[in-house]
């Protein structure tokens, strides 16, 4: 069943949504950290620092607590404690129901165990969908200027939190293609049109969820671009890298006589472009605009899955002011705020966000891989 918000729905939500936050936060054998113990604050929290004393470490724990990597690494390896080999990450997710969900990952050896509730569980997948994370952070603008890869893991992250048939099309979809492509290499071509039914039927579901959450988020975005002083429109486009006028059945049997050794077309080809003043975005326009896009997508998705779903995620934002000018790091503060959501944030100085960010703001300072709270 579909759980997208209404689509007239603006980025002001309707309703409160169900706050789930990280109350507690440990972690050993992390980067420059021996361990440390955090209690968190429901609602933002700062680290400041100077570079490299491990404020982004931090961000990273929950990150990989929540997705089996970070937005700074795409395994756990590279964030263990130089001459360490295991990593403990712990937290105590709580709602404002009084529920209290103990999350962890114990890694050793290249070996996750992670348990939810005490309870063992298999995929990090689990994790990802009780703990939403949105990172914000110095690279962020890739996903406007990056390779179509960055943005089909936006529309990924969306459509997994938003839209319940996503997921399982997706599993079955890619174990297809994995399948095909094995019998492409060994050029076992009967073999590889035997997985074509499989990939049309979940590849369509998910261009379909695709195109569709694209419709539905991106006034969402435009609001958002609007409210960070945009004066032309952004245009989306989605293709879904094979011929619209065509199944993707025939799309895949016709390509398979092409005798190619990997596979070219489907939904994992397709790309979200964006556009304005009736060119590709990313070649006409500044840094600074691309960063503001790139922040105006991200924040539109968090308010469309609070209004899809009543869940608040949980934000990881690197070096914000240094990302932002003064008026619209403010501004993305305000709407953090406003949304109800818990942020974790970093900064090299607390000059920059400590006159517009609230008194119940939490503040901890890092240094020399110690976290101490700012009293």
């Amino acid at each position: 069943m579909c759980c997208y918000a209404d689509e007239t729905v603006t980025s002001s939500t309707s309703g409160r949504a169900s706050k789930v936050w990280v109350e507690k936060l440990s972690a050993q054998h992390l980067r420059v950290f021996e361990q440390f113990n955090l209690q968190l604050n429901a609602g933002l929290n700062i680290f400041t620092g100077t570079n490299g004393t491990g404020k982004t470490s931090i961000l990273e724990a929950i990150d990989v607590l929540s997705r089996g990597k970070s937005f700074r690494c795409s395994s756990v390896n590279p964030i263990i404690q130089f001459e360490q080999n295991d990593l403990t990450v712990y937290a105590e997710i709580h709602t404002e129901q009084g529920d209290c969900l103990p999350i962890g990952l114990k890694y050793a050896h290249g070996k996750p165990q992670l348990k939810l509730n005490r309870e063992k569980v298999e995929k990090w997948s689990t994790i990802a969908a009780e703990l939403p994370i949105i990172d914000i952070h110095p690279e962020s603008y890739l996903l406007v200027t990056g390779s179509p890869e960055e943005r089909r893991r936006f529309l990924s992250w969306g459509a997994f939190h938003v839209e319940q048939r996503f997921y399982p099309a997706w599993l079955q979809y890619h174990r297809a293609l994995k399948q095909r492509n094995e019998c492409l290499k060994q050029k076992n071509y009967p073999e590889a049109a035997h997985w074509h039914p499989i990939m049309a039927e979940s590849g369509q579901l998910i261009s379909q969820i695709f195109a569709q959450y694209i419709e539905v988020i991106s006034p969402y975005i435009v609001d958002y671009i609007d409210q960070f002083g945009f004066d032309e429109p952004v245009e989306f486009d989605y293709e879904p890298a094979w011929n619209r006028a065509k199944s993707l059945q025939a799309c895949l049997d016709e390509e398979l006589q092409q005798r190619n050794n990997t596979t070219t077309i489907g939904p994992h080809r397709s790309e979200l472009k964006l556009s304005w003043h009736g060119q590709k975005f990313s070649k006409s326009s500044s840094r600074g605009q691309q960063k503001v896009l790139a922040l105006a997508m991200k924040l539109a998705q968090s308010t469309l899955l609070i209004e899809s779903t009543q869940k608040t995620p949980l934000y990881l934002i690197d070096e914000l002011p240094a990302e932002l000018d003064e008026y619209r790091c403010q501004m993305a503060i305000e709407v953090i705020s406003g949304l109800n959501a818990q942020a974790l944030i970093t900064s090299v100085s607390p000059e920059p966000l400590i006159k517009f960010v609230e008194n119940d703001a939490k503040w901890f300072h890092v240094e020399h891989g110690q976290v101490s709270e700012m009293l």
